[in-house]
């Protein structure tokens, strides 16, 4: 009778030996499941930190954020994508963009945000500009000059523009400042149209063109597939206007209004004035002009065997 207690007594203590070490392991186990989850986790929460710093220095530049009127200034709240130390130029500019009434610079934050105050110029219509370039070495770190080009060549995207005959690219929003109406002051992502398939071609056309006036100014528009960059004179007696195509072969001008009765109006494109058209202007078009084809091709007033475009356009004070 003995014998069987014993023998049951060990069983027992044997059982709850083992189902002890079960319990620790399932213990154990969980333990791990759990660290290996939080791991996971810390690891996805590492890689999305470094997936959004990755994002600094991106080539294809993004601006937002907002402006804001407080008494005499204007108070900038930015956020972008450049390399934190890069630094941003802001300006207000007024007299139809002819004067700089007040500039400031202001460096990007490790987060990619900036902040900056500009003097308000209180009275009239203005421009509010916010640029990143590289005029001047402006105090840009060697980092900057490195990662984007001492010219700003390695620019692309929306905000970017060509603004210099030496190839010199730059990120710019220009927010214009109505002061007889209310102004919304946000910096948004410009909406450029489509380039065209024949962009850079050398057979030139001129489509939308439309002439407008309010008694004190022409304002001229259209789209062509001229490169971007490329300068335009339009004629209209001894009354000029000008515009600098954009990226998508759109343009604009703006000029003194007069009326000249039987007088025509026409858009002017020569790549051979070396004081108005950018190298890489003359670069596509070819030395003299050579490239041009076409109807609208005339003999250039520059330079013997050169040509031009000529496009007249089809406006009278009447229409």
């Amino acid at each position: 009778m003995k014998k069987i207690f014993w023998i049951s007594a060990v069983c027992l203590f044997v059982l709850f030996i083992a189902g002890c070490s079960d319990k620790n392991a399932d213990q154990e186990n969980e333990s791990k499941n759990n660290e290996n989850e939080n791991n996971g986790t810390e690891d996805n929460e590492a890689s999305n930190t470094s997936e959004a710093d990755g994002e600094l220095g991106d080539f294809n530049v993004k601006l937002s954020g907002e402006m804001t009127e407080e008494e005499e200034i204007f108070v900038v709240n930015g956020d972008s994508n450049l390399l934190p130390g890069s630094i941003l130029t802001g300006e207000v500019i007024v007299d139809d963009g002819e004067t700089i009434f007040s500039e400031t610079e202001a460096r990007v934050n490790d987060d990619g945000s900036f902040q900056m105050d500009l003097d308000h110029h209180v009275y009239g219509d203005a421009e509010l500009v916010i640029r990143f370039d590289f005029e001047d070495f402006n105090g840009q770190e060697e980092e900057t000059f490195e990662h984007y080009g001492e010219d700003g060549e390695e620019l692309e995207g929306p905000f970017v523009y060509r603004y210099s005959s030496h190839d010199k690219k730059k990120a710019e929003v220009t927010i214009p400042y109505n002061a007889k109406e209310e102004n919304n002051l946000t910096i948004e992502t410009p909406e450029w149209e489509e380039k065209p398939d024949d962009y850079g071609d050398g057979r030139i056309w001129f489509e939308d063109v439309e002439v407008e006036e309010d008694g004190e100014y022409f304002y001229v528009s259209g789209k062509s597939n001229l490169v971007e960059g490329a300068y335009l004179k339009i004629d209209y007696f001894f009354t000029d206007g000008e515009a600098r195509v954009e990226q998508d072969g759109t343009f604009e001008s703006k000029f003194d209004y007069e009326y000249h009765e039987e007088k025509d109006m026409e858009i002017e494109f020569d790549p051979n004035s070396n004081s108005s058209q950018w190298n890489h202007v003359q670069e596509v078009y070819g030395d003299g002009g050579s490239e041009l084809v076409g109807d609208l091709v005339e003999s250039s007033d520059i330079g013997k065997g050169n040509q031009r475009i000529i496009y007249p356009i089809d406006w009278s004070e009447d229409e």
